[in-house]
């Protein structure tokens, strides 16, 4: 359903407009204010989506005005996409010492730049407030709460999603597919990247809910990373997501322990979506545990960007998918 792709959409577009790149780079670009201000339209957004989702089925013009806010919730996608690569590229390009501003210092033209994507962002939004502004004469009811704290609980992504909705990634889920079909002693790590139209975690969706891939795994694993990569609460959630029952432990070690006897001789595909940052010593601890799956288990990690050079996780959508395809 359009609702469901907009929810997800929505609050992931929240999420990585709070990441620490997104948020460095607007402050050194002076973009913060455009930044803010798609922050609140999406919050807007995001208050109504609850009473719209139940009135669409009676009312066409409401599923209509999900479907045309799916489209321009995609573009913005693409766009903050567009953003965080090129910081990652330039940041990986600087100088050590240097902090992020020094993109903006040397060997660029941070006027140029600036005016891009200040340009961008301020087109994409006044089209998307447009079409949210509409809402008003649906006479929707917003949600009851404070939308900006549940804004990480929506950014728990779920693995569900409606092929009848997707367009255009069919070649690329097959060969995602077979790459997870292939036959490996170890355990094998992929990554999907920058990609721009559906989005990754849409195709991460789809992959997941394929029934050849059903078939494969004895446990199938999603969870949602965000800007935190904290090895508690990542243990903990790959817990309950097998479990689908809340986990109390509090202790690392215990949650390490608990975890491990669960995927202990299981065939496994975990996919962790959202992941920003390339925590080395952190994913490192985590891959330790992983290991004790039976052979051919796979970890799926969906990210904004590239990381760099020293990254042991395989850029399998980068390499083999198309990264612009529509």
């Amino acid at each position: 359903m359009a609702d469901a792709i907009v929810s997800a959409l929505a609050s992931t577009i929240m999420g990585n407009l709070s990441s620490p790149i997104l948020q460095e780079l607007g402050l050194a670009g002076g973009l913060k204010t455009e930044l803010e201000n798609l922050k609140r339209t999406f919050r807007t957004i995001q208050a109504v989506l609850q009473d719209a989702e139940v009135k669409q089925w009676k009312e066409e013009a409401i599923k209509v005005w999900l479907s045309d806010l799916k489209d321009a919730a995609y573009v913005v996608d693409d766009v903050l996409d567009e953003f965080a690569i090129e910081a990652q590229k330039h940041r990986l390009q600087r100088d050590p010492t240097n902090g992020l501003r020094s993109f903006f210092s040397l060997g660029h033209n941070p006027l140029v730049f600036r005016l891009k994507m200040a340009r961008k962002l301020k087109n994409v939004r006044e089209k998307l407030d447009a079409i949210a502004n509409e809402k008003n004469k649906f006479n929707l009811t917003p949600s009851v709460g404070d939308i900006a704290a549940d804004t990480y609980d929506g950014r728990l992504t779920s693995s569900l999603v409606n092929e009848s909705e997707i367009h255009g990634r069919g070649k690329e889920k097959e060969e995602l597919v077979n790459i997870l079909l292939t036959k490996a002693d170890d355990l094998s790590i992929y990554a999907i990247c920058g990609m721009g139209g559906l989005g990754k975690t849409t195709l991460a969706q789809l992959v997941y809910n394929e029934e050849k891939v059903k078939q494969q795994f004895d446990l199938r694993i999603w969870v949602c990373v965000s800007t935190d990569f904290d090895i508690r609460r990542l243990t903990r959630a790959i817990i309950e997501s097998i479990d689908g029952a809340s986990c109390e432990i509090q202790e690392l070690d215990t949650l390490q322990q608990r975890l491990q006897e669960k995927l202990v001789g299981k065939k496994f595909l975990l996919v962790l979506d959202d992941l920003w940052e390339d925590y080395t010593d952190r994913w490192s601890k985590l891959k330790e545990v992983l290991r004790c799956g039976a052979k051919g288990s796979v970890v799926i990690v969906v990210r904004p960007v590239i990381y760099g050079k020293n990254s042991t996780t395989k850029s399998a959508a980068t390499a083999q998918i198309p990264q612009d395809s529509t």
